[in-house]
């Protein structure tokens, strides 16, 4: 094992340098979230990643539990308005799941 040594002042800066890719790591993140919350996904992959029937989905939005769109006849879904109802629980469902509506659903209306 090699040991290496540095002046302190090295060392923070090194420190000051990694905290900042840090910091912008994390705001990149936050921006690409909130930019998939746009994202619009039809009614079939909500059911079908969340693991809730369709008439489960159709309660819900007859009984104006959750926001939504039609063209012609299908019915989709802002992930931000999916992510409200999950955290209010009105979907019970699991963050995973959210997740995995979000990586595997191939619509996206700005594409």
């Amino acid at each position: 094992m090699e040991v290496l040594t540095i002046e302190h002042s090295a060392f923070q800066q090194l420190i000051s340098k990694i905290d900042a890719m840090d910091e912008f790591i994390r705001k990149a993140k936050l921006e690409q979230q909130s930019s998939l919350d746009d994202d619009w996904v039809d009614g079939q992959a909500v059911c079908e990643y969340l693991c809730i029937c369709d008439k489960t989905l159709q309660r819900l939005c007859s009984a104006g539990k959750i926001t939504y769109s039609t063209i012609g006849n299908k019915y989709y879904y802002q992930i931000a308005e999916i992510k409200r109802c999950l955290k209010a629980h009105i979907i019970k469902s699991s963050d995973e799941m959210l997740d995995d509506l979000i990586q595997r659903s191939g619509y996206n209306p700005r594409k």
